[in-house]
C-alpha cells in the first residue's frame, strides 16, 4: 500500500505539471526528469498523516463531523500557503461545506484540471462509527500532498483541487459543484478522481460467507470471482493498475501507460475504449 499510494500521488502530480493536455505521447527527457524530481518530494509521512487524523473523527458522515472535517482540511491547505474556499450548499435542511483549494496557472489561468476527492465515510452504523481510511481516507490524503508539492511549483493552467461532502449520500456536494461550474461556465479541461486508492486485497472478502449460503447462481459467480482474484493475485502482486480512456484520448491514455511502467513496479495495463471514463 505504502508504495502504490507513493506512485499515484507522484505520477499524478507529474500529469499537472507538466501540463494534462499534452498530444504528445513520446517520452521526453525533461519530463523524465521531471518526473524524478517529483517523486522525491512526495512524503509517506504527510499521507499517513492526514489518514490517521480523519480517522480519528471516527465518523465523517454526520453534519456535525462533516463540518468538522471540511475546517480541518481548510486548514491544511491554508498551510501550505495555497488559497482555499468553502462552497456551501443546502442540503436536508443544513448548509454544507466543499472544500475547494485553487493554484492560479502561470501561462493559462483560464484552463482548468481539477483533482477531486471526497471526505465523507460510510458504514453499517455510519452515525457511530465510519472511519473510511481507504474510503476515502486515501483519496484525501493523496489530494493534500499533490496540493502540497504543486503548490511550490504553480504549473502552466489552473488547477482547482476540490474535496467534497457527501458523496455518500447521493454525490450532493461534487453535484451542487458541477451545476454551479456549468451555470459559470468554467473552462474545465480534465477531472481526476481520487477514491479508494489504497485498496490492494482483492481476497479479502472472499470469505465474507459460504457459497452455500449464496444459491446457486450466486454461489457459481462467487466461486469465479474467487478464482478471477486469486489469479490477479497470483499475476500481479503488488497491484494492477489499469489506465483506461475513450479513443479520443488513446494518445493520454498511451503516455499515461508508458510513464506508470517504467516509474512503478506494478503491473500497468492500457484499455482504450468510447464507453471508458
Amino acid at each position: 500500500m505504502k508504495r502504490k499510494i507513493t506512485f499515484l500521488i507522484g505520477i499524478l502530480a507529474l500529469w499537472f505539471v507538466v501540463g494534462c493536455s499534452s498530444d504528445d505521447v513520446g517520452i521526453r527527457d525533461e519530463k523524465n526528469d521531471l518526473i524524478s524530481k517529483t517523486l522525491i518530494s512526495v512524503s509517506k509521512e504527510n499521507i499517513y498523516r492526514t489518514v490517521e487524523d480523519l480517522q480519528k473523527f471516527r465518523t465523517r458522515y454526520s453534519w456535525e463531523k462533516q463540518d468538522e472535517v471540511a475546517n480541518y482540511l481548510f486548514k491544511r491547505f491554508q498551510g501550505f500557503g495555497i488559497p482555499v474556499e468553502f462552497d456551501e450548499y443546502d442540503f436536508k435542511k443544513k448548509k454544507w461545506k466543499n472544500v475547494i483549494a485553487t493554484i492560479d496557472g502561470k501561462k493559462e489561468a483560464g484552463a482548468i484540471y481539477m483533482v477531486i476527492a471526497h471526505f465523507d465515510s460510510i458504514s453499517e452504523k455510519p452515525e457511530v462509527s465510519a472511519p473510511g481510511a481507504d474510503d476515502n481516507g486515501s483519496g484525501t490524503a493523496a489530494l493534500l500532498e499533490i496540493g502540497r508539492i504543486l503548490g511550490q511549483a504553480p504549473p502552466d493552467a489552473t488547477v482547482k483541487l476540490a474535496i467534497f461532502s457527501n458523496e455518500e449520500q447521493g454525490a450532493s456536494g461534487s453535484r451542487h459543484y458541477a451545476r454551479k461550474a456549468r451555470e459559470r461556465n468554467l473552462d474545465i479541461r480534465g477531472v481526476l478522481n481520487l477514491d479508494v486508492i489504497g485498496y490492494n486485497t482483492p481476497m479479502a472478502n472472499e470469505t465474507s460467507q459460504t457459497p452455500e449460503a449464496r444459491g446457486v447462481g450466486n454461489g457459481i459467480k462467487w466461486r469465479l470471482k474467487t478464482m478471477r482474484n486469486r489469479m490477479v493475485k497470483f499475476l500481479h502482486p503488488d497491484g494492477l493498475v489499469i489506465v483506461a480512456g475513450r479513443t479520443a484520448n488513446q494518445g493520454l491514455v498511451k503516455e499515461a501507460s508508458a510513464l506508470m511502467q517504467k516509474y512503478s513496479r506494478l503491473s500497468v495495463k492500457a484499455k482504450v475504449d468510447q464507453d471508458c471514463g
